[in-house]
């Protein structure tokens, strides 16, 4: 039986801490970093090991050595130049965002992503591949082999080199890769030394109870609707469980609205559930679109689907392609006939619902700034503004708004966002969101508890960049 193998990247070191590129200069940690080396190795805390491995680099043994401590091990540690972190060569020492500047954001995406972009008198990640993968399989595999359970404590770029071995990855794709702070990733691999499963474990973020934080929508679908999955997104802070009712049937509905609640109900949360209806609707081969000859009232299958939303006590009930108050107010009254008392949020995707933003804003409970359909009835290069348009309005008038589409799409298939995604999520909470929306990545994509934890990093660092006391209206 071949034994697992457990990375994790060091802390913060004093460079780090100063945003500068410390690359083969042997830096020590911050405060922060040892304090939170120590909290990491919780994550590994009843996981038997036998090995540990480290760099030359002092950071990378003081990350590992805290680790240990926490944990009350004492494990014998083997350290190689071959896995130190990549040699920036001239841009040892400087500052990360002073040198983007100068360089421009392309240049300095592919300095710090890609695969052998070359560095004055440093090392391309290619460089760090060729010394660090040899290293694996001459010295870590062979103890695998034997059954033993490896702990390799590295660095940011010599990780990602092994990454790239032991995941397959292209040359194009390690781009997208990164090991984050504040993780450890546990292999189970074969012969060769590549993996055959992996499972990822973070550091909960730590937050300030005594700031307000914008709350976090997340779309439950096949890769999130399951007990397992739903506690994970709520102990990072999922506030808001999205159902889509343009897809599945009422029976599983019922279903994962039942689950939704159990699972709240142990994690002691308070989890508010959102119907969102389909809408006059029509889905085509590369999407939707809805009827454009309807008038502006709810169809028959949304009212059957309000009726359904009022007997299993949603908190939201979502309308799509509102135009006008006109549909607002004949869902209120729908659902006060019915004896409910949910709430409605307003989803603005249309140009006439632009228009008559007003009104639509004072009828409504809440409001959506849905941009996908925006993308469709306005010129793309417009959509930033009316989305700060319709945020400004929801905010004068003291209604909550959720931004939502594609917010971090690329996390369907990707573990990590891209660099616009993450000012896209973070431009949205500066302007005012008081929510932000995951959609595929959290119903359909393959890494829904990474979309919420990091979507839950962007809130918290826009936030503490916040100046004034900007009063969030919580839904």
């Amino acid at each position: 039986m071949i034994g697992k193998l457990i990375i994790a990247r060091h802390e913060e070191s004093e460079w780090n801490k100063l945003d500068k590129w410390t690359g083969s200069v042997n830096i020590g940690l911050s405060e922060k970093g040892f304090d939170n080396s120590r909290k990491m190795g919780e994550l590994v805390r009843g996981i038997p090991m036998d090995q540990a491995f480290a760099s030359t680099q002092i950071r990378s043994l003081e990350t590992l050595l805290c680790m240990e401590d926490d944990i009350c091990i004492d494990l014998p540690i083997t350290r190689s130049d071959a896995l130190n972190e990549r040699d920036y060569g001239d841009y040892t020492g400087k500052n990360k965002w002073e040198m983007k500047k100068i360089l421009g954001e392309e240049e300095f995406d592919k300095l710090r992503r890609a695969w052998d972009y070359p560095v004055p008198n440093g090392e391309t990640l290619k460089v760090v591949y060729e010394r660090v993968v040899p290293y694996y399989l001459n010295n870590i595999l062979p103890l695998l082999k034997e059954g033993k359970t490896v702990l390799l404590v590295a660095h940011g770029n010599s990780l990602r080199a092994l990454m790239k071995y032991l995941e397959n990855i292209s040359d194009e794709n390690i781009a997208h890769l990164e090991m984050l702070f504040d993780t450890v990733v546990i292999y189970e691999i074969n012969e060769e030394g590549r993996m055959i499963s992996k499972e990822e474990r973070h550091m909960p973020v730590v937050k300030d109870d005594t700031k307000k934080v914008a709350q976090i929508v997340a779309t439950i679908g096949i890769n999130s609707g399951n007990k397992e999955t739903l506690l994970e997104l709520m102990n990072h802070n999922m506030n808001l469980a999205r159902l889509n009712f343009s897809w599945s049937d009422l029976a599983w509905h019922e279903e994962h609205i039942k689950m939704i609640r159990d699972v709240a109900k142990e994690a002691g949360k308070n989890i508010l559930i959102i119907q969102d209806l389909p809408g006059p609707r029509i889905q085509e081969e590369h999407g939707h679109t809805y009827d454009k000859t309807m008038a502006f009232d709810m169809t028959e299958q949304d009212k059957n689907f309000v009726k359904f939303g009022v007997e299993q006590g949603v908190d939201y009930i979502a309308l799509s392609f509102v135009g006008s108050k006109k549909e607002i107010l004949e869902c209120r009254e729908l659902i006060k006939s019915l004896n409910g008392t949910q709430k409605i949020i307003a989803k603005v995707e249309r140009k006439v619902a632009v228009d008559n933003l007003e009104e639509i804003i004072s009828s409504a409970d809440a409001v959506m700034v849905a941009r996908g359909d925006l993308g469709n009835e306005f010129p793309l290069e417009e959509i930033p503004f009316i989305q700060e348009k319709i945020i400004k309005a929801c905010n004068k008038a003291g209604k909550p708004v959720i931004t939502a589409t594609q917010m971090m799409l690329s996390m369907v298939n990707s573990p990590t966002p891209t660099r616009a995604e993450v000012t896209d999520v973070d431009t949205a909470i500066l302007q005012g969101s008081d929510a932000v929306m995951l959609s595929e990545e959290t119903a359909t994509g393959k890494y829904p508890v990474e979309a919420v934890m990091m979507m839950e990093k962007i809130i918290l660092e826009a936030e503490s960049h916040m100046t004034g006391d900007k009063k969030l209206n919580l839904l």
